[in-house]
């Protein structure tokens, strides 16, 4: 769309309709926005601060004087306004960090928010997050007082946003749907860089992981339904904290990023290798007075460098420049992810065009590209602008692979891609390494998982197999044909039992007779996850394995009891397992296999 506010100042304007945007879930007014933006010099951070400061601060009353007069909605909506304002105002100036309007605009800005927070029904609760020796400062958000598991999602911003800001980024349109929230700001993220001086990390799942325990103890989380949502930079930060903790059961990636060393090197007209070896050494004039004319010339640019220094907390442009280049998802990164992964893209996005299309290429998951248009006014960076309509499709599909879909299909898409996984990383000389799996060795073990994939496939859509569960299903391409495989059975189960109702009413005709649904689920499911594990086992790639599938399938066969499977050609008995061993490990020792 055309800019209606600074039309020849990109960060300005893009700034202005993220707080347009934010009206949808009552963070701005319009004609507060319009009053601000016509008052400001544009490209001058200093007049960009003041107006909006004086815009705050006075919403900021009004709202404290409803709130004295006993008028909480009024005070409320106040509140939430004044606090997203008081985040504008100190936006630009982190080119000095030692600027005290920096601190004291975002002091404000939290301060409103917790007291717009109370006013809530129910309240938006603040808490510590324990992390590391200190805490993360987040909100949790209930639909109701019950108490009884939801749906969750996870929430945090990116490069520069902040906690509160997710209350509009995704949040309040979570609880509408009846889900249960947690926000938070991590390391290098405005609660912890302020107060704590915790700077940003690459390795993210050093972050999501206390998150998530913590997330577990609180009244209103389903642990099985928990969803991540990673806005702006937070779409390369989500998809990465899922490639190493496998309690994700969908990432939602808006928008998403696959590898910030691509916007790192992008001005350095070097080959790759060459420019990231540059931006690492210790010296190198060139590039920092290229950096630095960037900056003259680029008011975006300048913004992007000093926010970069300060949230990284180094101390030259060339140095931001490097630390970027150790956030991607290469190196199977991507490909370790087993959740359902919405990878969302805006058409005209200005910070990470063309990143969306890499993540997604890259993920061998259950995936979703969902593009946005500058026809419906959501072509901007995380759909700036159009909150409504973006979250209304994103949790669409959140219903769709999370909280509608039955939990034992939702297993087997996980099994599916750890086991492409492990797949992807055997070599040529690991197909004939025996495995755990008596007589079978690697290519003979992945050719009966894809000849029962295949199988099974068929069997819930009504078509041909091709074939017979002993034939060659693998021909020279092993790892082509286990993908293809996986592609069709995971759609054959969303298609045949999309929901709990589905998935009782179906049968499924094996080798030994029909099998109610949920039946048939298990037995694919046990097939897949344990010749999965046959699988890493052989190719020495344990830690690809997801042990917290194996210790649910492990806990419902104990209960379930095997006996009736002990046989020739199934399971032997029971092996003794080392103390303390991983639940891929007692799994195996269950079902009769030696480790």
């Amino acid at each position: 769309m055309k800019p209606i506010f600074f039309p020849d100042h990109p960060s300005f304007w893009y700034e202005t309709l993220r707080t347009l945007g934010h009206i949808a879930y009552g963070g701005a007014d319009f004609g507060e926005v319009a009053v601000t933006a016509e008052r400001i010099t544009p490209g001058d951070y200093d007049s960009w601060h003041d107006r909006w400061l004086a815009t705050a601060e006075r919403v900021a009353g009004q709202a404290r004087t409803s709130l004295a007069g006993g008028h909480r909605v009024s005070a409320r909506d106040g509140f939430l306004r004044a606090s997203n304002y008081y985040r504008c105002a100190e936006f630009f100036l982190h080119g000095d960090g030692a600027d005290p309007r920096i601190r004291d605009a975002y002091d404000s800005s939290v301060h409103c928010f917790r007291q717009a927070a109370a006013l809530f029904t129910p309240a938006v609760e603040p808490v510590e997050i324990p992390y590391d020796g200190t805490t993360l400062p987040g909100y949790v958000y209930r639909s109701d007082d019950s108490g009884a598991p939801r749906p969750t999602v996870v929430m945090f911003n990116g490069f520069d946003g902040t906690a509160e800001e997710m209350h509009f980024f995704g949040a309040a349109a979570a609880v509408e749907r009846g889900c249960t929230v947690l926000t938070f700001d991590g390391p290098g993220q405005p609660g912890t860089r302020h107060r704590q001086g915790l700077m940003f990390r690459p390795d993210w799942e050093n972050v999501v992981t206390p998150v998530l325990d913590y997330a577990e103890t609180l009244p209103g989380v389903d642990p099985e339904r928990i969803a991540v949502l990673g806005a702006s930079m937070g779409g390369c930060l989500a998809p990465r904290a899922a490639a190493f903790d496998r309690r994700i059961a969908a990432v939602i990636a808006l928008d998403g990023v696959y590898d910030l060393g691509d916007i790192s090197t992008a001005s350095i007209p070097l080959p790759r290798q060459e420019a990231e070896r540059r931006l690492r050494a210790p010296h190198d004039l060139g590039i920092d007075a290229a950096l630095e004319a960037a900056m003259a010339s680029d008011p975006s640019t300048k913004w992007a460098l000093e926010h970069g220094m300060f949230a990284m907390g180094v101390d030259t442009p060339r140095a931001f420049a490097a630390a970027y280049l150790d956030y991607h998802l290469r190196d199977g990164i991507a490909e370790r992810i087993a959740c359902p992964v919405l990878v969302c893209s805006g058409e005209e996005d200005g910070f990470f065009k063309g990143q969306p299309e890499k993540l997604y290429d890259h993920l061998t998951c259950e995936k979703t590209f969902m593009a946005f248009k500058e026809r419906e006014g959501a072509e901007a960076h995380c759909q700036s602008g159009a909150q409504r309509l973006a979250f209304a499709r994103i949790y669409d599909w959140l219903d769709r692979v999370v909280v509608e879909r039955p939990a034992a299909v939702g297993r087997i898409g996980r099994a599916l891609a750890m086991t492409g996984s492990v797949v992807e990383a055997i070599g040529g000389d690991v197909w004939s390494a025996p495995t755990p799996c008596p007589e079978w060795d690697a290519r003979t073990t992945l050719n009966h998982v894809v000849g029962g994939m295949r199988i099974f496939a068929a069997e819930l859509t009504g078509t041909d197999p091709g074939g017979e569960h002993h034939d060659d299903w693998l021909g020279t391409d092993p790892v082509h044909a286990y993908k293809a495989a996986a592609e069709a059975d995971r759609a054959a189960w969303q298609q045949a039992a999309p929901t709990d109702a589905d998935l009782a009413k179906a049968m499924v005709r094996l080798g030994f007779g029909p099998v109610p649904g949920p039946m048939a689920a298990l037995i694919h499911l046990t097939e897949v996850l344990v010749h999965g594990v046959d699988l890493a086992t052989a190719a020495g790639r344990t830690d690809l394995v997801d042990q917290r599938l194996c210790e649910d399938l492990l806990t419902h066969m104990r209960r379930t009891g095997m006996d009736a499977f002990r046989g020739p050609g199934m399971f032997g008995p029971e092996n003794p397992a080392p103390e303390g061993a991983a639940a891929h490990v007692r799994l195996l020792a269950f079902l009769g296999r030696q480790v």
